[in-house]
């Protein structure tokens, strides 16, 4: 809800619908192409998601959706980021970060 509650937020700030919103939030994430899948039923409905290749989300609503989506990883992630200097050592930084 937290995320359906943002985006309709920022669809509100923006004059756009809330579906638009999400799709144009999905499509600018920076893990490389992210392709949102439509699941329009309708011709009005396919029309109304096209609509998030009309505009941009700026940095303020982006960093407000991904606060809104943000989950707790837990155990063994959090575990697993304490741990990094014991299990790499001084080597961690050296590592190629593949999502740079």
């Amino acid at each position: 809800m937290r995320i359906a509650e943002a985006a309709a937020r920022v669809a509100k700030e923006t004059g756009r619908s809330a579906s638009q919103v999400a799709l144009a939030w999905v499509r600018q994430q920076p893990f490389g192409v992210i392709v949102p899948i439509l699941g329009a039923k309708t011709v009005t409905q396919l029309r109304e998601n096209l609509g998030c290749l009309d505009f941009s989300l700026g940095p303020d609503p982006l960093a407000r959706l991904d606060a809104a989506s943000k989950i707790d990883l837990g155990f063994p992630h959090e575990f697993l980021v304490q741990a990094r200097s014991y299990i790499f050592g001084k080597t961690y930084p050296l590592i190629d970060d593949h999502r740079a």
